[in-house]
């Protein structure tokens, strides 16, 4: 396509324009579109004042002009303002169209210390709000969006821009279009920008400079500059001369490419025509240097500049721009460049602030910051460089950066002083969570830091969330006292009026709360709550804890009390008028507690109260000064408990018992009793409850009874039983039959073991699953690996295989090092190790996965088989890294007792230490008994100095403490003499009291144990403890919600450990004390819950959570698909719609949105699926929906339609409501075809996706289905043309990895050359990472 614009045909076609060429002025600034390098103050009008109406808001005109001045000033605006604009706009609600333009073109070059894309996002969120204001727009307003586009090198389509255009009926002018193919040569592409060129001629639109200009962009872009240069011969020809705008796009291309000869030749050229370049100009070549690695460079541009008057400016903006690109250096090289003035002292101004805070704004490596940082101190040009990069990155919250950058002024004996943390502390504030403040907290002790009061009480507490007891506990993690933490509450509670709670906390906190501190405070809130028992109680607070203002122990001033209170009193009279209607009752309050006031206090009282003053006032405060009153004894309070909201089958036994015996209904109890029998896997049990309710009138089996007992009598091993129920599901549910995938796996299992396996392959070939769970959690993947297992011991190849196979194309489980461990088991149980490391690189191949890699290791150095242990060694390596392989094998000759090979690996050159692997490998060995390995690690790593052998020698210790072995213990600590290696203390604590135990003497000095002496646990760790030990009951037993020490984790660990053991109640209970105190478990552990919540159909609690959390939460963890899930599983589908439909009937404007982001998509699938009776219903539902612009239900709809076949509808839904939408649910359709080998469904959603605007990727999946059912059915040559299709329509990379292999296979069998490449696998279901290794250890896990 290039040469295009050499051949004499494109002159001519060019030449054809030339009664349209528009000549420019010689600096026109739409000349410079594409090149986007320039500084663009032209953008800006000369006033933008002038052009604002007289009548529109004071305000919004101020902000405008404000913008005008910093454009004229110093080149450039800042994001801030723009916002601020962006804000009186939407609180005026309307905007003039001139102004909205105005708004819209600021958003490029103009803000060049935002990254482009922040500036992007700006841009879209004016354009967003001007058109929900209905400001109106035209052409020009397009244009101006596409002008920042193209500063911004925001990727767009050209083709939809017009597409957008044309639905709105406004036509594009030769501006649009210009800039349309400044967009196609933004990317290099010529061909695009042909084609508009073309468009234009046909619409005689006249051609400037700027088109070409694009062009000389476009051929730079794709890397041919000949053509670029020749676009100067065709300007020529075509009526026009290059101008300096036309020589710097030019230059800008050889920048790109680093062509420094090609630039000095141009800028001869430049001179012998007279065409005049500005700095501004060179500056444009430096960012193109500069930004495609050609800094060296620089320097000779640099030398051309002439710093003429607003060289600073334009300099500047070029440097903030090098930043964000991360092209500091370069930044620096200008820099330097910059006109600094003379102070009065003759000295030159600092220069550098704005490059600083530029640096750490676009959060550039710290060791960058800090050298540029000495670069500027060195040289003169910014004496506080350091201080202000952490002064900046603080105020930016940027603790990444701060951090460190505190540490440099610590070096450089700058004190690091308690203000600096303030702005990092209120940036902190602004997250969701408290744990970035209390980071910030604990960071500051770490600069031996304690927070003061002022930082507490001004920008700790108030940025800290939660309740009082919430506040308190959480300083306590960041280790501040509960004292000054509730003193602080105190102050901050009361400057919020809120006295009740402060009394509350200062009556539960025993702390010195500072009566001068707080004197004004509790006055305040006192009047204005008018609380008296609060403002007593805090008064009564403060008196009992003065003493606790001490400085220290030896400071024995007496603290006169009386005066204190005194004086808090007298606060209240300042306000004389509010002090006459109190006084009475506050003096009567006092005396009511027995507190008194000094004489001194009482006759200042007096004095003011003046002719006011009563017989009863005098009488009271008589009464406090006599000196007889003693302050009343504090009560202490109870504790409180919650009682349980949820039972667990002892206590739901009890309350049966107790209904039968009043002789009231228990058959719904009963069912749920039998539920939580079945989850404990108590047949007797079960059977029991089973007889009785048979024998209760009304009771039926429903399809979940007999998939309860089908999946029990699996458990035990009844097959008979089993088969009968698992068909009476099928009976029951007839065509709706599905099963849980769980069950389905148990089921299957029970057959492999009755000697049924086709059986159990057919079964799991055909039993329709419910929708598969988000999160399979242990036990069903320890059930699969069980169930492979079972095979592998029995040393079953071919069957294990079909299994693995079954279960892997039928979706029942995503692999991993834990299910595929029996693939190689079943080979070494063989003792076939040919077969076993084949069936090891497959995996490596197939999933960059190494199952049992250390016992097949293991077993191939006991047959010495070097070849294969090489082969292993190396396809480890390329899914774990060399060093952690090499340390792998250096763990197996250390078990198989070659302890000389694996020393051999250790005394490689090079080999990078890895102490924590060496450490874990120690403990594990411990744990597990084995000495014999320690031993020989021990051997292998002697006189290694690069290995730090100490915890080695202690793993080896508690090993032979653990067996008894007082000899071989002692032994220890003389070979360490001998190694010339120094024991710790931890070491010769343990082996000594040992040693004492045994009655032995003991040959050394036991060190003083320097560690805190022992104390009793604390609940919470006693808590965690036996959480992590699997004592449920335990850990129950010391949970307490409201005590804020139990983390967020601690309590999902609880909620997740109640449901593995199917106490879902207990469970839910957990969850509501979490949400109570606003606290919302994890994501994993809370959608965990809810899943088993739904589907029992549990609408009662799911009820009480949705009136617990936020509509975030709920968006987050799903919340409405699983509410409508469970109103399936209860019954309940047709009134859960009738709900829906009265909610878009009586929505308003402002509430679509809300009902668009909840509506449950596969939950509505799922009513669909189970009553197709709805399907009519549900259909006017959707079409509501659709009326008021929310196309999700009409899109689950047309799934539903489209899978069933029909084909009217789901045309007449396509055509109407989703071809045109940007997002469009298919993946139903793409499970039914691949579950069904559906080839002609799967084509048939792969011409609609073509049509549509969904993207490539989605695509992609669609023929990844297909090429899986094609060789499924076995159709190489469908398959062979299907793969090549796949690649043009959607690119290899948006091809499933496991349907390209399946491809390949197809191609190797055929005999036809595969040159593709294999896409690498998506890191997230890797199990391995190039930090772990010894996968061999995880199946051990599987089996616990």
């Amino acid at each position: 396509m290039a040469s295009i614009l050499r051949s004499s045909k494109f002159v001519r076609y060019i030449a054809g324009f030339a009664r349209n060429v528009v000549l420019n002025t010689p600096r026109e600034f739409d000349g410079n579109l594409v090149n986007t390098t320039q500084c663009l103050c032209g953008a800006i009008p000369r006033s933008f004042a002038s052009q604002i109406p007289a009548q529109h808001d004071q305000s919004l005109e101020s902000s405008l002009r404000r913008l005008d001045q910093d454009v004229r000033k110093v080149g450039r605006i800042s994001r801030r303002d723009i916002e601020d604009v962006l804000e009186e706009i939407r609180s005026s609600r309307s905007a003039t169209s001139s102004q909205s333009l105005l708004v819209i073109r600021c958003c490029g070059n103009l803000v060049p210390e935002e990254l482009p894309e922040v500036r992007t996002k700006l841009v879209q969120e004016i354009w967003s709000t001007l058109n929900k204001l209905n400001v109106p727009m035209d052409v020009s307003h397009y244009n101006a969006l596409l002008r920042v586009y193209l500063e911004n090198e925001h990727p767009f389509s050209p083709t939809e821009f017009l597409g957008d255009l044309e639905s709105k009926g406004i036509e594009p002018n030769r501006v649009t279009y210009q800039r349309l193919i400044a967009r196609y040569c933004q990317e290099g592409d010529i061909e695009g920008a042909t084609k508009i060129l073309e468009f234009m001629k046909e619409k005689q639109l006249p051609v400037n400079e700027s088109v070409f200009n694009a062009l000389i962009v476009g051929h730079s872009q794709s890397g041919d500059m000949d053509s670029a240069q020749g676009i100067l011969s065709v300007m020529t020809q075509a009526g026009l001369e290059p101008s300096a705008d036309t020589y710097t796009t030019l230059l800008c291309g050889y920048g790109k490419k680093g062509d420094i000869d090609a630039i000095t030749k141009i800028f001869q050229e430049c001179d012998t025509k007279d065409i005049l370049l500005l700095d501004k100009d060179y500056l444009d070549v430096i960012y193109a240097l500069a930004t495609n690695g050609h800094v060296h460079h620089v320097s000779t541009i640099l030398s051309k500049v002439k710093r003429a008057i607003g060289y600073n400016q334009d300099a500047i903006n070029l440097i903030l721009r090098l930043i964000n690109k991360g092209q500091e250096d370069g930044a620096f090289l200008v820099l330097e460049t910059v006109v600094r003035s003379t102070n009065p002292d003759g000295t030159l101004t600092p220069v550098g602030s704005f490059f600083v805070k530029q640096l750490v704004k676009a959060n550039r490596p710290v060791e960058k910051i800090v050298q540029l940082c000495t670069k500027l101190e060195e040289k003169g040009m910014y004496n506080r460089a350091l201080p202000l990069a952490a002064e900046i990155s603080l105020e930016l919250g940027n603790d990444n950066l701060a951090y460190p950058l505190l540490n440099e002024l610590g070096k450089k004996d700058i004190p690091v002083r308690q203000h600096f943390f303030w702005p990092l502390i209120i940036a902190k504030g602004k997250q969701a969570s408290d744990q970035g403040i209390i980071d910030v907290l604990l960071k500051m002790s770490d600069f031996g830091i304690a927070p003061t009061a002022e930082t507490l009480k001004e920008y700790v507490i108030p940025n800290l969330k939660g309740s009082s007891s919430e506040i308190l506990a959480t300083l306590r993690t960041a280790n501040v006292s509960l004292g000054s933490s509730a003193a602080c509450l105190v102050h901050n509670l009361l400057n919020k009026n809120d006295i009740k709670e402060a009394a509350l906390i200062s009556s539960q906190v025993g702390a010195y709360y500072t009566p001068d501190l707080l004197k004004r405070s509790l006055t305040n809130a006192f009047y204005k709550s008018g609380d008296l028992d609060s403002y007593v109680r805090i008064v009564r607070n403060i008196y009992d804890n003065l003493e606790r203002g001490r400085r220290n122990e030896e400071d024995d001033t007496p603290i006169d009390k009386t005066e204190v209170v005194g004086n808090l009193v007298l606060d209240l009279s300042n306000n004389q008028r509010e002090f006459l209607e109190v006084v009475e009752n506050v003096l009567q309050g006092l005396i009511a507690e027995g507190l008194s006031i000094s004489t001194t206090a009482a006759e200042k009282l007096q004095d003011k109260l003046g002719e006011k003053m009563t017989e009863g006032i005098s009488n009271l405060l008589g009464k406090l000064t006599s000196g007889d009153l003693t302050p009343i004894p504090v009560p202490k309070k109870l504790p409180s408990y919650t009682p349980s909201h949820q039972m667990n089958i002892e206590q739901l036994e009890r309350l049966i018992h107790n209904l039968e015996a009043k002789n009231q209904e228990t058959k719904g109890l009963k069912r749920q009793l039998l539920t939580l029998y079945y989850r404990e896997k108590n047949l007797d049990k079960v059977e029991t409850l089973i007889s009785e309710l048979t024998q209760q009138e009304g009771f039926v089996y429903s399809a979940g009874v007999h998939a309860q007992l089908a999946d029990l009598y699996a458990h035990h091993n009844n097959e008979e039983k089993a088969m009968y129920h698992y068909n009476k599901v099928k009976e029951v549910q007839a065509d709706d039959f599905k099963l849980d995938e769980s069950k389905t796996i148990s089921i299957a299992h029970l057959l492999v073991r009755s000697g049924k396996f086709d059986e159990a392959i057919n079964l799991l070939e055909n039993t329709p699953r419910d929708n598969r769970q988000e999160e399979r959690n242990f036990n069903y993947s320890a059930h699969v690996w069980r169930f492979l297992n079972s095979l592998a011991e029995e040393g079953r190849v071919d069957e294990l295989n079909t299994l693995f196979d079954t279960l892997v194309r039928k979706d029942f489980i995503e692999v991993n090092n834990i299910l595929l461990g029996p693939l190689i088991k079943v080979h070494l149980t063989n003792k076939d190790l040919d077969k076993a490391v084949e069936k090891f690189e497959w995996c490596v191949n197939q999933f960059r996965a190494t199952p049992w890699k250390n016992e097949l290791a293991c077993q191939l150095i006991q047959s010495e088989d070097a070849e294969k242990l090489q082969k292993l060694t190396d396809l480890s390596t390329s899914v774990h890294g060399e060093i952690n392989s090499l340390y792998d094998l250096v763990f197996a000759f250390v078990e198989c007792g070659r302890v000389r090979q694996a020393r051999k690996i250790l005394e490689t050159p090079g080999l990078q230490n890895r102490p924590q692997r060496i450490n874990n490998r120690c403990e594990r060995y411990r744990q597990e008994g084995n000495v014999k390995p320690l031993e020989g690690l021990k051997d292998a790593t002697k006189d290694l100095d690069h290995i730090n052998r100490n915890d080695i020698y202690y793993q080896l210790l508690l090993s032979y403490i653990k067996q008894d072995e007082a000899d071989k213990a002692l032994g220890l600590w003389t070979q360490m003499q001998e190694e010339d290696l120094l024991p710790t203390d931890s070491f010769l604590i343990s082996l000594g009291k040992f040693l004492q135990e045994k009655g032995k003497a003991v040959p050394f000095v036991i060190p003083e144990n320097t560690t805190a002496p022992s104390v009793e646990k604390t609940p919470v760790q006693t808590f965690r403890r036996k959480l992590k030990a699997g004592e449920v009951d335990g850990a129950l037993q010391y949970y307490n919600p409201n005590d804020r020490s139990y983390t967020i984790t601690d309590g999902s660990l609880l909620i997740e450990k109640l449901i593995q053991n199917n106490r879902i109640g207990e469970a839910t209970k957990v969850t509501f004390h979490m949400l109570d105190r606003n606290s919302v478990p994890l994501t994993r552990v809370f959608k965990f819950l809810l899943n088993r919540l739904a589907n029992s159909g549990d609408l009662d609690n799911l009820a009480i959570i949705n009136d617990k959390i936020s509509q975030e939460v709920k968006k987050n963890i799903s919340f409405d698909n699983r509410y409508c899930h469970a109103n399936l599983i209860a019954g309940r589908a047709t009134q859960y719609l009738d709900n829906l439909e009265r909610e878009i009937d009586s929505a308003k404007e402002e509430d679509l949105r809300a009902i668009e982001e909840k509506f449950p998509r596969g939950g509505a699938y799922g009513i669909l699926e189970r009553h197709p009776e709805l399907l009519n219903k549900y259909e006017s539902l959707a079409i509501k929906y659709g009326q008021r612009g929310i196309v999700a239900p009409l899109n689950v709809l047309w799934t539903n339609y489209f899978i069933t076949g029909n084909d009217q509808k789901a045309d007449e839904i396509w055509n109407s409501y989703l071809k045109g939408a940007p997002r469009i649910m298919f993946q139903r359709i793409v499970h039914a075809a691949r579950d069904t080998q559906d080839e002609t469904l799967i084509r048939k959603l792969i011409e609609h996706l073509k049509t549509s605007n969904v993207t490539e990727g989605a695509v992609g999946n669609a023929y990844s289905c297909l090429l899986d059912v094609l060789v499924s059915k076995n159709k190489p040559d469908d398959l062979v043309a299907t793969f090549e299709k796949a690649i043009t329509d959607a690119g290899l990379t948006h091809i499933n990895r496991t349907a390209v292999l399946r491809v390949k296979e197809v191609y190797d069998s055929l005999g036809k050359p595969f040159n593709y490449a294999i896409p690498p696998k998506n890191p997230k279901s890797m199990t391995s990472t190039s930090t772990t290794s010894s996968s061999d250890e995880e199946p051990k896990k599987a089996t616990v």
